[in-house]
């Protein structure tokens, strides 16, 4: 039998039910309160595979990253090890293996089959998957009548019908193209922060999850499993929304990524095109910041581009979707093309830099990138100081909550790059000649770095990440792990007894005068120090 998918009860102790909405059929609702970071439920799949491009690099079952083997019959799946091998042929890879081998005789066609065909074909071949989709709404009678869309339907489900030995009579292409839409409109793509997208993720309970551009909620991804997070306060009663696209992006792409699900976002963002800072600046999380990177609150609900005619005339005019810096970019293997492809993205938006306008899209994308090319370079420092102006001017406006899990990245990013600074620091410390010419950005940056003591800066920064994970479930996703890993070895060091002291105590009681004081010294002046000096980078490196 085919393992049931985590479909909670919904009795009077189950913490979400579903209700009727007058203009979004339904919805999903708590039925008691949940603070930021909370997990509300977590979710296992009714479907789960992985993306064509991602099938020699993930798992086909938990969907991990690695170097997974091929099925040695159908070669069209691939598993980490043979547990999950094993797990994935009792339940569903057993009847897809004997139908794909059975009507498809080219192994590499079997591999480029659609990710949305080989979903559907899993729904044919198991009833159970499709009895778990009869409840949900596909908008058949809308694709229909767009025509093109309708046709590509009907393609992928006359192949998927003749792959799994169902028939291809006109009934059969019906009732599986109906399937198909469903599995569309309501599936996840299952994100994973080194690859990006993997899979496609369906569990009908968190398809009831409507969209809002302001979320009170996201959606984090473990393994095989899904997490509900609370992103915002919810309250008992309240309506459970998610971010079915990028909310930083302008109004007309958000409206362009929403037209696949057939409705019009009602949202305060959509109504009033407000921009990220005005967005941030009404967000119930702003106080939440007093334990960030930016922790003087008034800096959000007082930004200039809150009021300033001028800038929000700057942000319309610049404000573009990220999707295509990432496309060129993945295109691309060589650094200095990448770094050109960089300097004409940034040059295009230097507007918005000169105005401090750091958090509108796709700028911050481009900063991220930039970061990343100086890592590859294994030019820590520049990558460093480009990142902490990310995780202060960027990341807190984009995404308010600092339980976000890109406000996370974030800080693992700087936590990384500072445990690769501080070992080049030591290194240097030792010899007498100097590493770099006097005067320089780059002596600028050694000096500074000399300054900090990097070891505690890594290290709180470390368990800043750990505090704003999950409060459940939250070891296991993969970038706490990752956090955990490093801090672990940074607590071994010895001769830190004095600095220990008081990161402890920081640790116990965060909100005491004296721990404010000291993390307001420890971290926040040292990464808004860096972050300065990575305005000086970008002005010097892609300005000119």
């Amino acid at each position: 039998m085919l393992s049931s998918p985590s479909k909670p009860i919904m009795s009077s102790s189950s913490p979400i039910e579903i209700r009727s909405h007058p203009s979004k059929g339904r919805a999903l609702h708590a039925t008691k309160p949940f603070p930021p970071g909370a997990v509300i439920l977590p979710f296992t799949p009714l479907l789960l595979l992985p993306t064509v491009s991602s099938l020699t690099s993930v798992c086909s079952h938990c969907l991990r990253p690695g170097n997974p083997r091929l099925c040695s019959r159908c070669h069209a799946a691939a598993y980490c090890d043979s547990a999950c091998q094993a797990a994935a042929w009792k339940t569903l890879h057993s009847r897809e293996c004997k139908a794909l081998t059975k009507t498809l005789a080219d192994e590499r066609r079997r591999r480029m089959l659609p990710t949305p065909t080989r979903a559907l074909i899993q729904a044919l071949l198991w009833r159970e998957i499709a009895d778990g989709l009869a409840d949900l709404e596909g908008h058949v009678l809308e694709k229909k009548a767009e025509g093109d869309e309708w046709k590509d339907v009907e393609m992928m489900a006359m192949a998927a019908c003749a792959f799994s030995g169902k028939g291809t009579g006109e009934q059969d292409v019906r009732r599986a193209a109906e399937m198909l839409c469903k599995i569309q409109n309501n599936s996840f793509q299952r994100f994973d922060p080194d690859l990006g997208v993997v899979g496609l993720f369906l569990e009908p309970t968190l398809a009831m999850a409507n969209h809002s551009c302001i979320p009170n909620a996201a959606v984090q991804f473990i393994g095989r499993n899904a997490l509900l997070v609370a992103e915002n306060p919810i309250r008992a009663g309240d309506e459970i929304e998610i971010a079915y696209t990028f909310v930083t992006d302008p109004l007309p792409k958000r409206r362009e990524a929403l037209a696949h699900y057939k409705f019009t976002c009602q949202c305060l963002r959509c109504r009033d095109n407000l921009n990220v800072y005005q967005v941030a600046a009404i967000s119930p999380c702003v106080n939440l910041n007093s334990q960030s990177l930016v922790p003087d609150v008034s800096r959000f609900r007082k930004h200039p581009a809150t009021s300033s005619t001028t800038k929000q005339a700057i942000i319309n005019r610049y404000n573009d979707s990220a999707d295509h810096i990432s496309n060129a970019w993945a295109a691309i293997e060589s650094p200095s093309e990448r770094r050109k492809l960089l300097k004409s993205e940034y040059s295009k938006r230097k507007a918005l830099a000169e105005e401090e306008l750091w958090a509108v899209t796709p700028l911050p994308d481009i900063l991220f990138r930039i970061s990343m090319l100086y890592s590859e370079e294994e030019d820590y420092a520049f990558a460093l100081a480009v990142a902490c102006l990310v995780a202060t001017a960027c990341d807190p406006y984009q995404y308010p909550s600092p339980y976000h899990p890109i406000r996370l990245v974030g800080l693992f990013m700087v936590a990384n790059l500072v445990s690769q600074t501080a070992a080049a620091t030591a290194s240097q410390t030792s010899s007498a000649v100097p590493v770099f010419t006097k005067g320089t950005l780059e002596q600028e940056l050694e000096e500074k770095l000399r300054e900090i003591d990097q070891v505690s800066l890594c290290q709180m920064l470390l368990i800043m990440v750990l505090r704003y994970s999950p409060d459940r479930n939250g070891a296991e996703i993969g970038l706490a792990v990752k956090a955990r890993e490093l801090l672990d070895d940074i607590e071994k060091l010895a001769g830190r007894e004095k600095e220990m002291s008081l990161i402890d105590e920081w640790r116990r009681d965060p909100s005491s005068e004296k721990s404010q004081a000291f993390f307001e010294f420890a971290v926040v002046k040292q990464v808004d120090a860096l972050a300065i000096l990575g305005k000086e980078v970008l002005k010097r490196d892609f300005e000119s």
